[in-house]
């Protein structure tokens, strides 16, 4: 989970606790960001979050509620809340956040909503707990916001945070240097197009690759070793190993030609399984290792399939 960053907070609001001790709310900073969330994305996080207090009067008098703004709980929805609300204005080009992994440098700053709520804080649009406990209307109800109004603040914040922040280079050298760890498990068609580039599946000369598809067996699934001896080093000899190919392609079956092309575009064997209505990804493996059985008889060539 992607940690909180402050937001403006000069001082610490001190609390009475049930025992008598006084001490900090943790995350008080966070409250103002809380309230400014739409409530269609505060009513799928749960009862619990849902019955926060609109009013920081109550708030601060209501000891469950106390306790799920000290949680991690909070911390989760406001980070997932906010990655949300931003990423349209963060990355336009890119439909959905969901494609990519923890590791991608766009989704992580779209999870870290101090950038976002200190930018609306800036801006004019959200005030700090510090103001509004200095205003005196601890009864002031929150009443949640429209998505019209939250999308204006936000196509204004967020390109002014990125702006202030310098995090467009960030953003765009992660675009021209995309890298498998960057998606995320589930299949899009950005991660297709980024393998098919990859792996040059959509090269002319060739639409099946056997180096290519080694290289993808030996190092993303299931540690099937399939080991070529020597590489090619004529063109004779590889116009005539692709002739080979074809010619193999031609022999076995419909749903074993959809294993070896999902294979070379880049799917998992568990995807693939899926796909194609297996129950386990092993039957797709132990497929595989027929097809290079089959192959290696039919080539007469050693691939290292036994």
């Amino acid at each position: 989970m992607a940690e909180l960053r402050s937001v403006v907070q000069t001082q610490p609001i001190m609390i009475k606790r049930k025992d008598g001790s006084v001490t900090p709310l943790r995350n008080a900073a966070w409250i103002p960001a809380f309230y400014f969330i739409p409530e269609d994305i505060v009513q799928k996080c749960g009862a619990a979050v849902y019955s926060i207090p609109r009013t920081i009067g109550e708030l601060l008098k209501d000891e469950e509620a106390i306790a799920v703004v000290e949680s991690d709980l909070f911390n989760l929805v406001l980070s997932d809340a906010y990655a949300y609300m931003v990423w349209s204005f963060l990355c336009p080009d890119i439909p959905y956040m969901e494609i990519f992994s923890g590791d991608e440098p766009a989704w992580e700053l779209a999870h870290r909503p101090g950038i976002w709520a200190r930018a609306l804080q800036e801006c004019g649009y959200m005030p700090t707990i510090e103001e509004l406990l200095a205003s005196g209307e601890n009864d002031y109800v929150f009443n949640y916001m429209s998505w019209e109004a939250v999308t204006f603040m936000l196509s204004l914040a967020v390109p002014w945070a990125v702006k202030s922040n310098n995090l467009q280079p960030i953003i765009d050298t992660a675009k021209e240097f995309r890298c498998i760890e960057d998606f995320d498990y589930r299949e899009s068609n950005q991660k297709t197009d980024f393998y098919r580039k990859w792996y040059h599946t959509r090269s002319k000369k060739a639409e099946f690759s056997l180096e290519g598809y080694q290289e993808q067996c030996r190092k993303y699934y299931d540690d099937i070793e399939w080991e070529i001896p020597d590489p090619i080093s004529s063109f004779e000899e590889e116009v005539e190993l692709r002739v080979d190919v074809n010619r193999f392609m031609s022999t076995i079956e419909d749903k074993d030609k959809q294993i070896l092309q999902m294979r070379a575009e880049g799917y998992t064997a568990q995807e693939i399984a899926d796909r194609l209505g297996y129950k386990t990804h092993s039957v797709v493996v132990k497929r595989i290792k027929k097809l290079g059985n089959q192959y290696q008889e039919f080539s007469g060539l050693n691939f290292g399939f036994s």
